[in-house]
């Protein structure tokens, strides 16, 4: 259990309060980000359910709930709605993840919380928004529903198969950074005028923000979007190769430099009258895009993935080696800029898992605390808006709040 004025000062964002009634990734993770830098974070949970992210396989609650306080409450009550809005008071931020209306039906709509706090910024992130047609706003949505609908699923997978999904919850760490990044804005603008403001995110609107030229490419030309799968359908020497320990690399002959270095590493000359100077890319369809892939396909199946990585380098081409997390721990430069880093669990147990990003010089973040049992930290946060001991003692007893010992699972 700790008071917010035991919580340490550092980072960018000390000073600053956060709330957020959210499940599952985004929410969480927007959230999660302001923790990492310093913002004191109250994560609201359901009193009744516990968030899902503690009763999944995995750990992915411990990971991305770490540096925050838990209230365990029932906030469609009258004494825990009241409680919440008390909470509101002092916020600069309130994260939630709930459909169109839904805090409208419970009394805690906009207008509502700025009476309590007119400064407060607060975030709504949903599958379909708050606003338009009745039927999409109130449709239940996880990431992939949303990568299905913002038309990003249907940009991913191989020519003539079904489309996929992009791994691992694209749609809701993607929702999460703009949640972060608007909601940082609304504070700094907030302090300016006094006034808040209330952020409608779509994550499905997300995607589709997020998909560089092709949206505009099919508006003002009719050009659809091609799935690509592991190489690009039109470049040569761009994508996905296997090598001689059937391990892969990516590679990009892309841009002129690349070109004037690269391809004469594959017997290809530069600078002649159909790939002149200046040539940033080689058609697939041409006679040299052709010969340029045999070629790093034949390179590629006599060497291994490291070999490959390391010879294309060496001649200016972007090249990887596909990690998987056996290389990643191994890499030196994970290692060198401590990628993985380890830290306790509020059970006092060592976990390991990813450190935070990214660094900073000046104001460097920190991790203080594990992740947060459920309602460990009710106490703490309600003797801090003034309720009495006996008062929330009152609350355990109505189950408003709740409280559970440390579960491994949970």
């Amino acid at each position: 259990m700790v008071r917010r004025a035991e919580i340490p000062q550092f980072g960018l964002l000390s000073g600053v309060k956060v709330v957020h009634n959210t499940v599952s990734i985004a929410g969480p993770f927007a959230a999660e980000l302001y923790a990492e830098y310093g913002a004191d974070v109250i994560w609201i949970e359901n009193a009744k359910v516990p968030c899902m992210s503690r009763v999944a396989t995995g750990n992915a609650w411990q990971q991305d709930r770490r540096n925050q306080r838990n209230l365990s409450i029932d906030i469609s009550l009258p004494e825990g709605k009241e409680i919440f809005l008390k909470l509101m008071e002092d916020t600069d931020v309130f994260i939630s993840a709930a459909r169109g209306g839904q805090y409208e039906k419970l009394g805690l709509g906009d207008e509502v919380l700025w009476e309590r706090n007119p400064r407060l910024v607060i975030v709504k992130i949903s599958g379909f928004g708050q606003t338009g047609l009745p039927d999409y706003m109130n449709r239940p949505s996880y990431d992939p529903i949303a990568q299905a609908f913002g038309g990003y699923m249907a940009m991913n997978g191989f020519p003539g198969m079904p489309s996929m999904p992009t791994n691992p919850l694209t749609a809701d760490y993607m929702s999460a950074l703009f949640a972060f990044g608007t909601s940082v804005a609304a504070v700094m603008k907030g302090r300016e005028t006094s006034r808040g403001e209330s952020i409608d995110l779509a994550q499905y609107e997300v995607l589709m923000r997020t998909q560089s030229r092709y949206p505009m490419d099919f508006l003002e030309q009719g050009i659809p979007f091609v799935k690509e799968g592991s190489h690009s359908a039109y470049f040569a020497g761009y994508g996905t190769y296997s090598c001689q320990d059937e391990k892969e690399v990516y590679m990009l002959y892309l841009g002129a430099g690349v070109l004037k270095r690269g391809l004469p590493f594959m017997g290809i000359e530069f600078g002649t009258e159909k790939i002149p100077p200046g040539t940033n890319l080689l058609y697939l369809s041409s006679p040299e895009g052709q010969l340029l892939e045999e070629r790093i396909k034949a390179f590629c199946q006599s060497h291994t993935a490291e070999e490959v990585e390391k010879a294309f380098l060496a001649h200016g081409v972007p090249c990887s080696r596909i990690m998987d997390y056996n290389d990643c721990l191994k890499d030196p430069q994970y290692v060198a800029r401590e990628v993985f880093t380890e830290w306790k669990k509020v059970n006092g147990e060592s976990v390991k898992g990813v450190n935070i990003f990214p660094k900073f010089k000046n104001y460097p973040a920190q991790i203080w605390r594990g992740a947060p049992n459920i309602g460990m930290d009710n106490e703490d946060i309600l003797t801090e808006l003034g309720l009495t001991e006996e008062q929330i003692k009152e609350l355990y007893g109505k189950k408003i709040l709740t409280q559970r010992d440390y579960l491994n699972n949970i």
